[in-house]
């Protein structure tokens, strides 16, 4: 094998283990609903990075921002599921009103542990970190309480949350667009040996 050969073979390996570390970095983002309609999002980020800044890995930064109506800051607001770590001691930051709570709360069904606050302050958007959580990619949002017209007459409901539609390939898509590179390589050079 030539060395012109081995530098290229190196440099499309290197590139795709770098575009697949690049994409593991993605932030969760899942679309809030209310009768078929988005009101929001959730966005979900492994601790260190955005707006999470100063926080450990182990921190997953929560930020709801509502497009219409608003989160509803009283009793159960918003639940999680998976990789909580609720013997970890998480717990809600950067919220003054409020805490964690394991079980399921109120609306917010069927989750590991709920962020349940009190009072009856809305807002249009709503960031804290669950500190000691183990990764942004195992966990799952449920349940959030909203106040809007949307919600007919009660004026608040429990909206649900559905994975967004992403354009960004899955890391598991960039390894195959890398070995696929690495057999177009192998193919187009004759010598080459794979």
């Amino acid at each position: 094998m030539s060395n012109n050969s081995f530098k290229f073979s190196v440099l499309v390996m290197a590139t795709a283990l770098v575009v697949v570390g690049a994409a593991s970095a993605t932030p969760i983002v899942e679309d809030i609903f209310v009768a078929g309609t988005q009101i929001g999002t959730v966005t979900l980020t492994q601790g260190g990075t955005g707006n999470c800044m100063g926080f450990s890995g182990t921190s997953v930064c929560v930020a709801v921002q509502m497009t219409s109506g608003s989160v509803r800051l009283g009793g159960p607001v918003i639940g999680f599921s998976g990789d909580v770590n609720v013997n970890g001691m998480s717990m809600a930051t950067n919220v003054s009103p409020g805490s964690l709570s394991p079980g399921a709360c109120g609306g917010i069904t069927k989750e590991t542990i709920c962020f349940d606050a009190h009072g009856s302050v809305t807002t249009s958007s709503l960031f804290f970190v669950l500190t000691k959580a183990d990764t942004a990619t195992g966990m799952t949002t449920g349940n959030i309480h909203v106040a809007g017209a949307f919600c007919g007459s009660s004026g608040t409901c429990f909206a649900e949350t559905i994975p967004a539609v992403s354009s960004v390939p899955e890391p598991g898509t960039w390894g195959l667009l890398g070995t696929g590179l690495i057999s177009v390589a192998c193919l187009a050079r004759r010598r080459f040996l794979c």
